[in-house]
């Protein structure tokens, strides 16, 4: 089978591949649909999040093709989709029940770390270790082409549920990629009084931002003083809680400038460079900040019980599907270019 080697920057090849064999603890998972991450398109351009050799997709749905003796629970033709992170059950955050934190949960990352042995979902198939904790089942009402945004919508639900946010708070979201748009439905459905939104060049997700639940959207490049316009909308008192979700140094710098008074920041977005920022604002502000990483094991069950009550329209955000043999250039090639309009590309194994 093929699968999507990340080489170095630009360099994403489609290498032939061993199909994987499984342990007695093991599955083996054939990939249905796997969507393409701003963390994967990142690695693509810059090489700053995930390193060469690693083969891509963590966002995958698919059914079970193996299933190792001992693996208890499912069977094959069973409907999945998968949790890729490691946690070792044996550190502090393990034990307290945040295992996103755990500091091992990226040493066995599927389509994360190098390696054939984290080999992820640009494949027709992936094997699954410790498969109890891992895979979810993928309910019937939804089609395997929403099961590869449970995965981001997770991480957007993780986001909000870390954050002080309560019933009309008004609120930011900087960034309108998959989680800052997972992040505006979760906050309309649970009740945000006004949300604030900011988007790069992409238009259209502004557009479907407001489709989401924002109430406005702006483009910084095209508004003079975002800070005077956010405090013009919230009766010159700033919002609840910022939450960056695109990852630039630019929008974390922003963010204390439109809190409230002992307002929150919630750092979604990955910034892997250090950012200058001045200490005292968060002193004289008595603001907050809080990182937030992928998510806890009860978020994949909730986002798949609202996507099945329908109260996340995933139709805006699924903007194109595409077969593996395209991954580069209709893929990556295109979530690269500044004058792109695509939300979510999902690829179809097809090689």
């Amino acid at each position: 089978m093929k699968a999507a080697l990340l080489k170095g920057v630009k360099e994403l090849v489609l290498e032939e591949v061993p199909v994987p064999e499984i342990s007695d603890d093991e599955v083996l998972v054939e990939v249905r649909y796997c969507g393409i991450c701003g963390s994967d398109v990142g690695s693509y351009r810059t090489r700053d999040l995930i390193q060469p050799g690693t083969y891509l997709g963590h966002e995958f749905s698919g059914v079970l093709a193996k299933v190792g003796k001992n693996v208890k629970g499912w069977k094959v033709g069973d409907r999945v989709v998968c949790n890729e992170l490691y946690e070792c059950g044996e550190c502090y955050a393990c034990k307290h029940a945040f295992p996103s934190a755990c500091p091992h949960c990226l040493e066995e990352e599927i389509g994360c770390r190098p390696g054939l042995e984290n080999a992820g979902g640009f494949a027709k198939f992936v094997r699954v270790r410790y498969p109890d904790y891992r895979l979810y089942s993928l309910p019937d009402e939804l089609s395997f082409e929403e099961g590869t945004l449970v995965e981001p919508l997770a991480v957007s639900l993780h986001a909000v549920r870390m954050s002080i946010f309560k019933p009309r708070d008004r609120v930011m979201v900087l960034g309108c990629g998959m989680i800052g748009l997972g992040a505006i439905t979760h906050l309309k459905n649970a009740g945000a009084g006004l949300i604030i939104a900011t988007r790069g060049k992409n238009k259209k997700r502004g557009e479907v931002a407001m489709k989401l639940g924002a109430d406005y959207v702006f483009s910084p490049a095209e508004v003079p003083d975002l800070k005077e316009k956010v405090f013009e909308l919230t009766d010159g008192v700033g919002v609840d809680v910022v939450f960056e979700c695109s990852g630039t140094p630019q929008a974390f710098q922003s963010a204390p400038g439109f809190l409230r008074p002992r307002g929150q920041i919630i750092v979604v977005g990955l910034l892997v460079h250090e950012v200058p920022i001045v200490p005292s604002l968060f002193t004289l502000g008595e603001y907050s900040l809080q990182g937030s990483f992928c998510y806890y094991h009860d978020e994949f069950p909730m986002v798949m019980e609202f996507l099945k009550r329908r109260l996340l329209p995933v139709t805006e955000i699924i903007t194109s599907k595409i077969k593996l043999s395209d991954i580069v250039k209709r893929g990556f090639d295109v979530l690269t270019s500044p004058s792109h309009d695509e939300i979510k590309i999902i690829v179809e194994p097809d090689v």
